[in-house]
């Protein structure tokens, strides 16, 4: 049997795993990732159809600018400046009654339009900002907390402290009087509604990623998760595609090394686990699955999402689109919520379209256009999408489709079903299958107030020198949020 040893191993290359790995290779450490698909990145990840490059999810990524927070993450892996950011200047938001359009990118020019839109609500408005500047400011300190702060905690940290189980619906409530203003500002990349986000969630995001304006990858989003493993490899780590881990090996109560599903055997005393924690304890011997799958058993799962690709002929530029549309047409937020919870949709589904060839017309071939379009939907939509019958399957998957294109082509793109070349969709099926995300959630775990910074998981397990990271973990989902736990879990490690 073979054996090889190693510093570390990392199981998962999505944006947590990568990230862990490529800071602890950095620093000299002989690291093995291991990723059970055929490409690195996760969720971040793009993907050909002939002459087409298409992203598998993410619309942009926050905090890219210089001194933002994902900058900083791949300055300290090494990978800023083998990745060129687009700003992303040109955004839509269509609400039932109203919209709103930018040009220039930012929150901070967000909010200055529904300032404009609502004058009545000016003073609401302000007081919001600079709370989340606030609260910004505390987040940055406890990363960076030093021992006076510690002992000082409530006078440093007073907001963190009383908004802790605080939803975003209460903050909305107390400074702003109508519903519309309300219902922009909840427009955020989360699947819950106001009642269950976690302000402190809305305020870290809006202040880390979403202030100074958010970024497209130029190559696709894909582009990240290839630089970031470049680093990787340039600093001695190893990358194995195609390889899944079938159990992790327990020596004297500590990690010892992995078993892989083909046989191969790999040794080390640190495991980092980028992947879902219940998959993470199907690997675990059996003494071991209890206390973490009871603890997993009290956290509350991500909605997911249907997504559409397609491509079209239609010149999308000279239409005057911008790049990311958001389009809702059902105002209120909780029964939206509670249909998901029941397994249904709207009629008119809340649609987030992108387009990249409008920022980046490599990905297409002259002439044509790629369209994006994200559905926030139910993992038990009509029995499970079908689940088990592919007659079912396909036939769900293109009438929701259907569905889709009819939106686009009555309130946004006009033409557009006659100017296709053609379209294909992912299901919650096709993100838990690729991904292994419990019901094919889109963010993980749901960032609730009890599930936020310190009530996710820790990075640390029960087992001794068995770590975890991602979007199930501290400290929050998406792109940054599992960078920064990718980093937070490598900082962990080379503190002990």
């Amino acid at each position: 049997m073979n054996r090889r040893r190693y510093d570390a191993i990392v199981i998962g290359a999505g944006m947590a795993g990568l990230t862990a790995g490529s800071l602890l290779a950095r620093r000299g450490w002989k690291v093995l990732l291991l990723e059970k698909e055929s490409q690195a990145g996760g969720y971040v990840v793009s993907f050909q159809r002939g002459d087409y490059t298409f992203d598998a999810t993410g619309a942009f990524i926050g905090g890219c600018e210089e001194g933002g927070q994902f900058h900083e993450i791949l300055k300290e892996i090494g990978a800023h400046e083998a990745i060129e950011f687009i700003p992303v200047r040109q955004i839509r938001n269509i609400y039932p009654g109203f919209e709103v359009s930018l040009e220039t990118g930012g929150f901070s020019s967000y909010a200055h339009a529904l300032g404009a839109l609502f004058p009545e609500e000016e003073k609401g408005l302000r007081e919001y900002l600079a709370l989340v500047e606030r609260i910004g400011n505390e987040v940055k300190s406890y990363s960076d907390i030093t021992l006076v702060r510690k002992i000082l905690f409530p006078f440093f940290f007073r907001n963190l402290i009383r908004y802790h189980r605080t939803a975003h619906q209460a903050v909305l409530d107390r400074l702003f009087r109508g519903g519309e203003i309300k219902m922009a500002l909840h427009t955020l990349p989360a699947t819950d509604p106001p009642s269950r986000l976690s302000f402190l969630f809305v305020a870290t995001l809006i202040s880390k990623a979403l202030m100074e304006g958010v970024f497209y990858p130029r190559g696709g989003m894909g582009r990240v998760p290839e630089a970031i493993g470049h680093c990787l490899l340039n600093s001695g780590g190893e990358i194995l595609l195609r390889t899944g881990v079938d159990r992790i090996l327990i020596r004297n109560g500590k990690a010892e090394g992995v078993v892989t599903k083909n046989g191969e055997v790999f040794e080390s005393p640190l495991i980092i686990s980028g992947i879902n924690p219940n998959h993470l304890t199907g690997m675990l011997p059996r003494e071991y699955r209890g206390s973490l799958t009871s603890k997993m058993d009290q956290y509350e799962y991500s909605l997911s999402c249907f997504i559409l690709y397609a491509a079209t002929d239609l010149n999308l530029r000279k239409m005057g689109l911008p790049y990311f549309t958001y389009l809702r047409s059902l105002s209120d937020l909780e029964e939206e919520y509670r249909m998901m919870q029941r397994g249904e949709v709207p009629q008119n589904p809340t649609l987030i379209l992108s387009i990249p060839t409008l920022l980046d017309r490599s990905l297409a071939p002259k002439g044509k256009h790629l369209l994006k379009v994200l559905a926030m939907v139910p993992y038990h939509y009509r029995d499970g999408w079908g689940r088990g019958n592919p007659e079912d399957y396909r036939r769900i998957k293109e009438e929701f489709s259907q569905t889709i294109l009819q939106q686009l082509d009555s309130k946004i793109i006009p033409g557009l079903k006659n100017h296709l070349l053609f379209h294909e969709a992912a299901t919650p099926l096709t993100l838990e299958r690729y991904t292994g995300n419990e019901q094919g959630a889109m963010y993980g775990l749901a960032s609730t107030p009890g599930q936020f910074g310190n009530g996710r998981p820790s990075h640390q397990t029960v087992v001794p020198g068995l770590f975890q990271a991602g979007h199930y973990t501290r400290p929050s989902h998406g792109i940054v949020g599992a960078a920064l736990s990718g980093l937070f879990a490598a900082r962990a490690i080379l503190r002990k």
